[in-house]
C-alpha cells in the first residue's frame, strides 16, 4: 500500500494547463472543461495525473499506454493491471490517492462548521446520529464519520447505490469497526490520517498492513513528470 497527497496551492499557467489537458482521455478532458471554477478543474485534472504518475513510475510504462475503465457504478480502474487497485479523493486544497494490490477506498473531507448536522438523520444510521449528538465537537465527529463511511463506499465500488445509513462505523479508542445488520464485518480494515488539521482523511482496505506513511507531493512534482517527458520526446 502506498498513499500520496497533493496540495493545490496555486493556479497552473494557462500554457501548462493546456499541455496537461492534452495528456488525459478526451471524454474526461471535455467534461473537465465544463467546470465553472478553476479549482474544480485543477482538482480533477491533477487527481488523474497523480494516478498516471504513480503508474508510470511503478511499472515503467508511458502515459500513452495507460487506459482507464470504470465499473457499472463509476469507480475507475486500470484495465491491464490485474493486481493494481487505486482510489482518489479530493476536497478543498487536497488531493489524495491510495494504491494497493487489493481493493481500496480513500476519502478526504474538509471540516466545515457551516454544515447542517440535521442531514446526519438521512445519511447516518440511528446509532451514528445519536453518537454525533452526544459529542463535544459534533462537527469534527461528523466529518470523521463521513470520511470513514465514504472510504468504505469507495472500497466496495458501488457508490451511493449502497446507502450510507445501512451500516454503522464504531470507533473504540484506536480501533475502527463497521457494523451491518447488527454484525461486525470481519477482515475489513480502516485507518485515519492527519495531514491537515482542517481535514479528515480515511482509508478502507482488505489489507491489514495499513501504511503509516503519506507521501506529500507538490504540484511541480506531478507536473514535471509530464512536462519533462514531453520535452525529452
Amino acid at each position: 500500500m502506498n498513499i500520496f497527497a497533493l496540495k493545490i496551492n496555486n493556479k497552473l499557467d494557462d500554457s501548462v494547463l493546456t499541455d496537461l489537458l492534452g495528456l488525459i482521455d478526451k471524454k474526461k478532458r471535455d467534461r473537465l472543461l465544463k467546470f465553472v471554477f478553476w479549482q474544480d478543474l485543477h482538482r480533477s485534472l491533477l487527481a488523474d495525473l497523480l494516478v498516471r504518475k504513480v503508474i508510470i513510475e511503478t511499472y515503467c510504462i508511458s502515459n500513452e499506454e495507460i487506459e482507464f475503465g470504470v465499473n457499472e457504478f463509476g469507480k475507475p480502474y486500470y484495465k491491464t493491471l490485474k493486481d493494481f487497485h487505486f482510489n482518489v479523493s479530493h476536497s478543498g486544497d487536497w488531493i489524495v490517492c491510495a494504491i494497493d494490490n487489493k481493493p481500496i477506498g480513500i476519502d478526504i473531507e474538509k471540516i466545515s462548521a457551516c454544515i447542517n448536522l440535521g442531514i446526519s438523520e438521512n445519511f447516518f444510521s440511528n446509532k451514528e446520529h445519536d453518537d454525533l449528538l452526544s459529542k463535544i465537537d459534533p462537527f469534527d465527529y461528523f466529518f470523521t464519520l463521513w470520511s470513514l463511511k465514504e472510504s468504505y463506499i469507495k472500497y466496495i465500488g458501488k457508490g451511493l447505490s449502497h446507502p450510507l445509513n445501512t451500516f454503522s462505523m464504531k470507533l473504540n479508542n484506536s480501533k475502527i469497526y463497521i457494523e451491518s445488520h447488527n454484525k461486525i464485518l470481519q477482515d475489513i480494515y480502516f485507518k485515519q490520517y492527519n495531514i491537515d488539521k482542517e481535514y479528515k482523511m480515511a482509508i478502507c482496505s482488505l489489507n491489514p498492513n495499513m501504511s503509516n506513511k503519506v507521501s506529500i507531493l507538490s504540484i511541480n512534482d506531478v507536473v514535471n513528470t509530464f512536462i519533462a517527458s514531453r520535452i525529452e520526446t
